[in-house]
């Protein structure tokens, strides 16, 4: 296999995982504000397993380009994953922030959550009296926060796109990592 420029295969498959992350999100999002709490979760869940199998299938096919003379570290694995991790959170950064504050409206998306979440707890019985204190002040939070800027949104996003990375890094950059291995070709006499 033909070696690729590398900051080219983490632009193109970094925009790959941030489009399918952005999607996510909106529909996350939509979900959150209609009370779909069982949905949210099953998409979720749904989302974290093609993440994990996309960072895979990219980084083992970036490996495929090292011969077995050359090998592939943990390090170029988990490097490429990290990268690749960072073009996705900043894409995702970007759309959280124009889909929160331009589509929706951040005022209007505190409002809904907040409506959502006291629908939810009022349709599976409430909550013991001991807490309601503490769901009264989280309510209030959740209102009087501050809208974030667009660095610290674009920011915090790609903070946990590269957690994710470094977690499925981990294991993704072990599995693919393989020795060098200088004597394993065939001599032609």
């Amino acid at each position: 296999m033909e070696k690729t420029n590398f900051w080219k295969d983490v632009a193109k498959y970094g925009a790959i995982i941030g489009a399918l992350l952005a999607v996510s999100f909106m529909l996350e999002t939509r979900l959150q504000i209609s009370a779909s709490f069982g949905l949210y979760a099953i998409e979720w869940i749904a989302v974290v397993v093609l993440h994990y199998y996309l960072l895979h299938r990219f980084t083992r096919r970036y490996s495929m380009m090292y011969t077995a003379e050359e090998g592939f570290s943990f390090g170029q694995g988990y490097a490429y994953i990290l990268s690749v991790s960072t073009v996705a959170g900043l894409i995702v950064g970007i759309v959280q922030y124009l889909y929160l504050h331009f589509f929706i409206g951040y005022t209007n998306y505190t409002e809904r959550t907040t409506a959502a979440l006291s629908d939810y707890i009022g349709r599976n019985g409430g909550v013991p009296a001991n807490m309601e204190s503490m769901l009264s002040q989280m309510f209030d939070q959740i209102q009087n926060t501050p809208e974030p800027s667009f660095l610290r949104t674009l920011w915090a996003v790609t903070f946990v796109s590269i957690l994710f990375g470094a977690v499925f890094g981990l294991i993704i950059a072990g599995v693919l990592s393989r020795a060098p291995k200088p004597f394993d070709t065939p001599l032609s006499e």
